[in-house]
């Protein structure tokens, strides 16, 4: 591997996808499933009502005219700050009812606890952990936000830090408090954030999202609400989908990342302009998991193409799959955003 970053990017561990293929298909299909149930009533879903709602960043009036239109959800670009968003967006209620036990829930267990996908997870969480400790102190508290199975927090836990994790798939809980062992009983709470908090646990050194932000109707109000859950120097880390992903880009209306639950859809200019308008500043933003080899399956011509109007005058080259994902990762294409951040 050139780089740590390249220890948990399934395009370049050889034999990674075949491993991967079998459970990734189980949970890709339970999944469409449950996009095609969570849906606008309007475009067949049965699960509840949706709303319009105008840019939540900076509350200019939604344009007219989508991006793009899929599942019956338009996806607009703000005329005002740039970030891409769902124009519709279901209930609160209903929204949350969706992370209770259900098919979708059970393969996503499946996935995640198995051996290749633990092989990924452990080796990104190591590495978001070293870009943590980059603009943090001395491992103190960590509260990770939606921690799933508890991979980051195992991670951390061994590094020195006293973690706490929030998670309301059930579940996902129980899979964590396990691999913590002893510790875990009482460091992984199946609950939400900040209702659910031990009332002697409310500041932290660190608090992690990953996966997470994306999935909020009100993304700056979220935001705040961590940022009094912050110690003196304390640092959030956040992890989304990327929009400006060349993959996801090529992929269109046909990308997993465009689904219902996913609200605000953020690239490396949006992202630390929320965070900002949150009242955060950025420490530092990069994008990883380059997907190189899925996109390999999209002629050249197209991969050019998205490359010239996403980045104007970068031309997409590489002489084998390893130079295109740094490439990737160099001109901010790649699958997932990361960045760290500090109040004030």
């Amino acid at each position: 591997m050139a780089s740590a970053r390249d220890s948990f990017d399934a395009a370049l561990i050889p034999g990674m996808r075949e491993r991967l293929a079998e459970g990734y298909a189980r949970f890709r299909a339970a999944e469409a499933r449950a996009i095609a149930q969570a849906a606008p009533p309007e475009a067949g879903g049965s699960l509840g009502r949706y709303r319009n709602r105008d840019c939540p960043a900076c509350g200019t009036a939604a344009p007219a005219e989508a991006i793009l239109t899929n599942h019956g959800i338009d996806i607009v670009g703000c005329p005002g700050c740039g970030l891409a968003y769902a124009r519709q967006v279901m209930e609160e209620s209903a929204d949350a009812a969706r992370y209770q036990a259900s098919e979708l829930d059970i393969e996503a267990m499946r996935l995640r606890c198995s051996g290749p996908y633990l092989e990924l997870e452990t080796a990104r969480a190591r590495y978001y952990l070293d870009r943590l400790a980059e603009h943090a102190g001395a491992p103190g508290t960590l509260l990770d936000i939606g921690c799933g199975t508890g991979t980051t927090l195992v991670e951390a836990q061994a590094r020195g830090w006293r973690v706490l994790g929030l998670e309301p798939g059930r579940a996902a809980a129980a899979v964590a408090r396990e691999r913590l062992g002893e510790a875990g009983r009482d460091r992984v709470i199946e609950g939400y954030f900040p209702d659910d908090l031990p009332a002697g646990e409310r500041r932290f050194d660190a608090i992690t999202i990953l996966d997470v932000l994306e999935h909020f109707v009100d993304p700056i109000g979220f935001l705040r609400v961590i940022a009094r859950h912050l110690a003196p120097g304390g640092r959030l880390f956040v992890q989304v989908p990327n929009w400006d992903s060349l993959l996801v880009q090529l992929e269109g209306k046909a990308s997993s990342v465009i689904c219902t639950g996913h609200w605000s859809h953020f690239s490396p200019a949006t992202l630390p302009a929320l965070l900002a308008r949150a009242g955060y500043r950025c420490l530092h933003v990069e994008t990883v998991v380059s997907e190189a080899d899925r996109i390999e399956a999209f002629p050249l011509a197209a991969q050019q193409a998205v490359v010239s109007r996403l980045r104007p005058g970068e031309a997409w080259a590489g002489v084998d799959r390893a130079a295109r994902a740094a490439r990737l990762h160099g001109l901010g294409l790649s699958y997932k955003l990361i960045g760290v951040f500090a109040p004030g």
